[in-house]
């Protein structure tokens, strides 16, 4: 039956049994509770599991429910924050109104079945995140290089194909800076990025997994999984970062049962995965070293290694969005008596120290530009490598 806003009550039918509080925000059922002390203050609005949502919906019409649970992903990402207060004046309705259509308590009172979302909540939902979107910048410090690119196109390409991508390659090359701007860029709210913590076994994986999916934090493990099992879906992409940090483990055993469960949740939930690790982790995995890995191997035909250090097309990329242009070989620049090198200068942090070394370099010498109102030099990069070095060398007051 399709329904009108008319047909919901914009207050609750008995007040003395609501689940509200003086303000009119929602009050959790008591299940719910353990979720709202957890995450931050913008979630703690939203006392939702995303696991209950989707079951909470499965009687509305697809696009509806598709809608209202992009919102809510939307909203509870700590990137572009907004309270269910706000989201519910925006569509026009009471926070309890919204809040009993997330959580399924929406009924006929006559046989208690559950209503549709209204279409009018729908359509304005739906504008509210066009919307959201049209706003979002995004963030600034994040540049497109050649290998942030090609991260990039395998994300979608595990996204299109269903399958589980691997990302491969050596820590300081902006893997996760590539991904974690995936995340927020693309599939709005359907791309989380979820972080491995070291020595945290597959209660820690689950824990990790279900902080970014705003399921259940705690509890028994195997009901943790289903959490999450229950809360994705094949129109999503799970995007799992340091992969090898689980190998850190105080058991052996627990890392293959990370791993294990990563694969049942690929396959049970139907939802398409990127996995990032180092070089050594994947070839540890190859088949032949642990049987029991070879079916989360097969499940990954895409595969990209990455180079061994940040390439002269990511640094030519990220110098000229800060105003500098990749150096020639044979360029010089004298500051306070030293003469250097540029490009060998570049070549030295890229191979010896990682994309953030440049980085940090290349954003301390554009603010002594600002300083001084003048376009950035490579003078000003090179006064900021003697001094950074400098710091690096214990005082010798005897000398």
């Amino acid at each position: 039956m399709t329904q009108t806003a008319t047909e919901f009550p914009e207050e609750p039918e008995n007040p003395e049994a609501s689940n509200q509080d003086d303000a009119g925000a929602l009050i959790p059922a008591q299940s719910e509770i353990s979720l709202r002390n957890h995450g931050s203050t913008i979630r703690q609005r939203w006392p939702f599991a995303a696991q209950d949502i989707k079951a909470n919906m499965s009687n509305c019409t697809p696009w509806k429910s598709k809608v209202m649970q992009e919102c809510f992903l939307w909203a509870t990402d700590t990137v572009h924050p907004s309270t269910l207060e706000e989201f519910a004046k925006a569509v026009s309705y009471h926070p309890t109104t919204v809040g009993k259509v997330y959580r399924g308590k929406h009924v006929n009172p006559a046989d208690g079945t559950r209503y549709d979302i209204p279409d009018d909540m729908a359509e304005r939902a739906k504008e509210w995140l066009s919307r959201q979107k049209k706003q979002f910048k995004g963030r600034a410090e994040f540049v497109m290089t050649p290998t942030a690119r090609s991260i990039w196109d395998l994300c979608e390409l595990a996204r299109e194909s269903k399958t589980i991508g691997w990302v491969i390659g050596n820590s300081h090359i902006g893997k996760t800076w590539a991904l974690e701007n995936y995340s927020v860029h693309n599939n709005h709210g359907g791309s989380p990025f979820v972080r491995m913590e070291t020595a945290s076994g597959l209660g820690g994986m689950s824990a990790a997994i279900g902080r970014v999916l705003r399921t259940a934090e705690k509890g028994n493990t195997n009901d943790m999984k289903l959490a999450i099992i229950n809360a994705l879906s094949p129109d999503r992409l799970l995007i799992l970062d340091e992969m090898h940090l689980l190998r850190l483990t105080y058991q052996n055993v627990a890392f293959f049962k990370c791993l294990e469960t990563i694969r049942e949740i690929h396959d049970r939930s139907g939802c398409p995965m990127v996995l990032c690790c180092t070089n050594l982790l994947m070839k540890e995995l190859q088949p032949g070293q642990h049987k029991e890995m070879e079916q989360l191997l097969r499940r990954g035909p895409h595969k990209l290694y990455l180079p061994g250090m940040p390439t002269r097309g990511d640094l030519k990329v990220i110098l000229s969005s800060r105003g500098l242009d990749f150096p020639a070989r044979a360029l010089q620049v004298v500051v306070d008596g030293h003469v250097e090198k540029p490009y060998a200068l570049l070549c030295q942090l890229a191979k010896e120290e990682g994309l953030l070394s440049i980085t940090e370099r290349l954003r301390y010498a554009v603010m002594h530009a600002d300083h001084a109102k003048k376009p950035v030099t490579w003078e000003h990069f090179i006064k900021v490598d003697l001094k950074i070095r400098a710091e690096g060398k214990p005082p010798e007051d005897w000398n």
